[in-house]
């Protein structure tokens, strides 16, 4: 991701911001505080601050205590560049060579700054509705469902959508870009659910409109079916279906209904989806 694309990032890509401005600073202190990275680092902060400030109460202060360590650390790159102006011949002077001295303080500061920012992430990543999920003891747990083939399914709408001749490329790169946001969001470690299921919904619904006004547009309908395979997989290896979990889940009184109710269950997708679907294209 380069610079600007991280400027225009969604702010709801929380992770995305928070990996990128970590590595950015990792890169500031290993090219010796590079002054193009030096120029980039009020920008890029105040796309990390004003993320935080979308998901999360954010305390005043602890927006202008982080504020004012990076100003520290910007008054002391600036004493580094005073330091480099200084002539040749005061540099040889021991008195005036406090170069070295300067950039200790400099990496101090800055140890200070990158401390903040990790107390920041974390504080962030507590905070419950980042990482909103449906409970329902054991019976939904969406963490073990099978990425890798959710992914493809995602992917192949993602090629349907690219290679279809009724909508502009600018339709398309805004369809694109929301579906690969929702591929990050199911390859983080703590995959926010609610809103990649959200991601998806919103180009399923798009998707339905553009297909019904462009008339026989059946790669975008493919798109959906695409889509809906991808919902499917989720649903249907996210569900703990055993004896304990449906009987602490439903009011069943009589015991011989939970093989009934196991049926019913897995067939609950044939009735979400117009398009048929082979049950050998998602797994069990």
């Amino acid at each position: 991701m380069t610079f600007n694309e991280y400027l225009y990032t969604d702010a709801q890509d929380i992770e995305v911001i928070f990996n990128y401005y970590l590595g950015f600073l990792s890169e500031l202190s290993s090219s010796k505080f590079q002054e193009e990275k030096q120029l980039q680092l009020k920008a890029c902060s105040e796309k990390f601050l004003n993320s935080i400030e979308r998901f999360t109460y954010f305390e005043t202060y602890k927006r202008e205590d982080y504020q004012d360590l990076l100003n520290d650390l910007g008054r002391e790159l600036q004493e580094l560049k005073n330091i480099e102006r200084k002539s040749f011949l005061f540099k040889l002077l021991p008195f005036f060579n406090n170069r070295k001295r300067q950039m200790y303080r400099i990496q101090d500061t800055f140890r200070e700054v990158y401390t903040a920012t990790m107390s920041l992430v974390n504080d962030s990543i507590q905070k419950e509705y980042i990482y909103d999920k449906l409970e329902l003891g054991d019976f939904y747990d969406p963490t073990k469902s099978n990425k890798t083939e959710i992914v493809d399914f995602i992917k192949d709408a993602i090629e349907l959508i690219s290679e279809d001749a009724s909508i502009t490329e600018t339709s398309k790169k805004a369809l694109v870009n929301h579906l690969d946001k929702a591929i990050r969001d199911l390859n983080s470690e703590r995959t926010n659910w609610t809103r990649f299921f959200g991601k998806i919904k919103e180009v399923s619904v798009v998707l339905a409109a553009l297909a019904s006004l462009a008339g026989g547009a059946n790669s975008l309908y493919d798109a959906i079916n695409k889509l809906e395979k991808a919902a499917i997989v989720v649903r249907k290896t996210s569900i703990n279906i055993s004896y304990n979990v449906l009987n602490e889940v439903f009011n069943v009184q009589n015991m011989q209904n939970i093989g009934l109710l196991k049926n019913t269950i897995l067939k609950l997708d044939e009735k979400l989806i117009q398009h048929d679907i082979s049950n050998d294209e998602i797994s069990e």
